[in-house]
């Protein structure tokens, strides 16, 4: 009897420990899908100690390196549990990316601690892809593209063609750029509908006034031969037709945005 127990009590660790491995590689697979242009996973073992400190403060990039690290078990031990809750921390102080991860979660199901629900997941996946996220604009096409009954987006190719635009014109985007093209040779969109190239044309725009900046026009202009001092007064006297995220404002600064322009970025969001 006594052995019958132990080898019941064995087979039953020995599940609970491949629950958690398979776990553990999906956290890995759905934190991948949210790499995108300009926001990636660190590739080495963070300072959890700083990470924490930083997390604590309210500090979202820290809050979503937290999850990957828990999540990936890059630098801790694997901690599902508390990597989901840095995750969905991080994803309330608008981390574009936390937020595209808990999409894939939500749609998905990530139990105990996610149940499956497509629509939460696609709430999450809209404002991901609001805040200019690549791969969730990416994603939030695919659903227009082609219907999806659990999320309940109904097939409507216009609107996909805008999102697959949006992303198209971040670089690394060469998916979505395809996808317009897949969809005008089935003449599901008409040129202009796959043409990603030319900026969105806005409600503004068509009164004949000036658009606000895009996240894509800022960047370039950054990268460009404007200074942070006059990009900082075309921004300020136009605004932007974004909001700046935790992974979109480092993004910022990783491409030569000084803390002025960043802060005037912050605060130059209009309504379309």
């Amino acid at each position: 009897m006594a052995a019958i127990q132990s080898c019941v009590s064995m087979n039953l660790r020995r599940s609970l420990i491949r629950i958690v491995m398979i776990r553990a590689v999906l956290a890995r697979m759905v934190l991948g899908c949210v790499i995108t242009a300009g926001t990636h996973l660190p590739a080495q073992a963070p300072n959890m100690a700083n990470l924490h400190k930083q997390a604590k403060e309210g500090n979202a990039e820290a809050e979503y390196e937290l999850a990957n690290a828990y999540l990936s078990g890059n630098g801790a031990p694997i901690d599902l549990k508390q990597g989901v809750e840095w995750l969905d921390k991080a994803a309330k102080l608008e981390h574009a990316a936390a937020q595209n991860a808990l999409s894939v979660m939500y749609r998905k199901g990530f139990p105990p601690e996610i149940p499956k629900d497509p629509k939460q997941g696609l709430v999450w996946l809209r404002k991901s892809a609001e805040h200019g996220y690549a791969t969730a604009e990416y994603n939030l096409a695919l659903l227009y593209r082609d219907g999806d009954g659990e999320t309940g987006v109904s097939r409507n190719p216009k609107e996909a063609a805008t999102w697959f635009r949006k992303a198209a014109r971040q670089p690394g985007s060469g998916k979505s750029q395809a996808a317009l093209e897949e969809m005008l040779q089935k003449k599901l969109i008409s040129k202009q509908e796959a043409n990603w190239r030319t900026p969105e044309p806005t409600k503004e725009a068509e009164k004949g006034k000036a658009a606000p900046f895009s996240l894509a026009e800022v960047e370039t202009g950054i990268k460009g031969w404007i200074t942070n001092a006059r990009m900082a007064t075309l921004v300020h006297t136009y605004g932007v037709d974004f909001k700046l995220s935790a992974a979109t404002r480092q993004r910022l600064k990783d491409e030569g945005a000084d803390d002025n322009l960043v802060q005037v970025i912050s605060t130059s969001k209009r309504s379309l």
